[in-house]
């Protein structure tokens, strides 16, 4: 019996199911600190943007500055007279023969017979700190090395700007554009060729600048709060109500769960400041302030002090006056056009019309947690500055006392100036206050 033949009709099987369709979720939209961080751009671009920013500086302002003949000294700075006094083992200032209170340097106090500094010790402190190489290579420790100063004094200011305003504008091109309307179109022009001289005020206010900055690229980006709290120190030490900061700050801390980094950092900040106030004056809440109106008889500033206070509502309004309104005085004569102004301070708006854009992007910034609670800071700070007795000294066509909050409204509107019509008005300020301050300073 023979085997039944082979089948070979095609087998008849079921199709496999379809697989199922791959659902791709959409990307997330960029967080606001994502949207804030720069762009990966060549290293060339960057480098290139910086070295832009180096040339338009030396070509605006390189004979201004004159950084070929800066110096800090003892003579200049109570600061780094009180580094070398520490190094001798005393807190107060050494004095020449006469009359201590006609004889002791300008803004020191006078109190028990002694001289004291009152300045914050930032300065103090990074004088002792390179002490060790001022004797080595000066053979004295009150004086500086002519290339820690212009490096720490200039170029970090000019680096902090750039990286930071580089990182909110998303471009190397507008970064560098913005950092050199902020050196060139506000009073840290003035302040850069006061510096030259080792003028405590202004070799104050271009530290607080670098710290000002960094504490805002921190709140503006990782939140990380430890360079946040650096940055601080760095505003404080230089700037003391610039600790109204640390408000900011610290919504930034509660938001990361980082409370206790700021907590840490400003016992680090605060009790340095508390130690000197007790060995200087006998008590940790005593500045001193109030003691280096001593045997001046100017009632403009020291009589209201002594007997008004260090703040008080009622110099708001002339504070205000001379931040918000007061105009420049503008001479044609046969030598040119000459610009002075009150030595109490010039209108900012007029002088640094970039700050406009502060009420026109309101929309854009309010909306941005982060620049919101910075911008809120800022506003602590200049209410201090209205209730403070002294509406800036040595400010004349500009107003320096402003820079303590300056740099934190321009790292604010960065993308704002950055991006679309904002160019062009970017492109006009910076022209306008860079032919305003180097009229003003030529």
């Amino acid at each position: 019996m023979s085997a039944p033949p082979e089948d070979l009709s095609p087998t008849c099987s079921a199709p496999p199911p379809p697989a199922a369709p791959t659902i791709v979720a959409p990307p997330a939209p960029p967080s606001a600190r994502e949207a804030s961080a720069a762009p990966c751009e060549s290293r060339t671009r960057v480098i290139g943007g910086f070295l832009l920013l180096a040339a338009a500086v030396q070509l605006a302002a390189g004979p201004i500055l004159r950084l070929s003949q800066w110096e800090l000294s003892a003579e200049r700075n109570p600061c780094v007279a009180e580094a070398a006094a520490w190094l001798d083992g005393r807190a107060d200032l050494p004095i020449g023969p006469g009359d201590p209170i006609r004889a002791r340097p300008q803004d020191t106090a006078y109190v028990g017979g002694r001289v004291y500094n009152v300045f914050p010790p930032l300065v103090t402190f990074l004088t002792l700190l390179l002490a060790p190489l001022h004797r080595l290579l000066l053979g004295r420790s009150d004086m500086w090395l002519q290339t820690p100063y212009v490096f720490l004094v200039f170029w970090s200011p000019v680096v902090a700007g750039y990286w930071v305003f580089r990182r909110e504008c998303r471009s190397a091109t507008w970064g560098a554009l913005l950092a050199f309307a902020w050196i060139a179109g506000t009073a840290v022009l003035p302040c850069l060729e006061s510096a030259r001289t080792g003028r405590v005020w202004h070799v104050n206010h271009l530290l607080s600048q670098v710290g000002l900055l960094v504490m805002a690229a921190d709140l503006l980006g990782s939140r990380r709060i430890w360079p946040a709290m650096i940055g601080l120190a760095l505003a404080v030490w230089t700037r003391q109500l610039t600790i109204l900061f640390a408000l900011p700050v610290l919504w930034a801390a509660v938001r990361e769960r980082r409370v206790r980094a700021w907590l840490v950092g400003m016992i680090a900040i605060v009790a340095p400041l508390l130690i000197l106030n007790a060995l200087r004056f006998g008590s940790p809440w005593e500045s001193g302030y109030r003691f280096i109106y001593a045997g001046r008889e100017d009632e403009w500033v020291a009589q209201r002090c002594l007997d008004v206070g260090l703040f008080s509502p009622r110099f708001a309004a002339e504070n205000g006056w001379f931040m918000h309104l007061s105009p420049p005085a503008l001479h044609l004569s046969h030598a040119g056009l000459r610009i002075e102004g009150d030595p109490r301070g010039t209108c900012i708006w007029l002088t640094s019309p970039l700050l406009l854009f502060v009420p026109i992007c309101i929309h854009a910034w309010w909306r941005d947690a982060a620049r919101r609670a910075l911008m809120l800071g800022s506003f602590a700070v200049m209410t201090a500055l209205l209730t403070y007795h002294n509406t800036g000294f040595d400010q004349r066509g500009c107003h320096r006392f402003a820079l303590d909050f300056i740099p934190v409204w321009l790292a604010v509107i960065a993308p704002q100036v950055a991006a679309g019509r904002g160019r062009y008005w970017l492109i006009a300020a910076a022209t306008f206050s860079t032919l305003y301050y180097t009229t003003l300073l030529g």
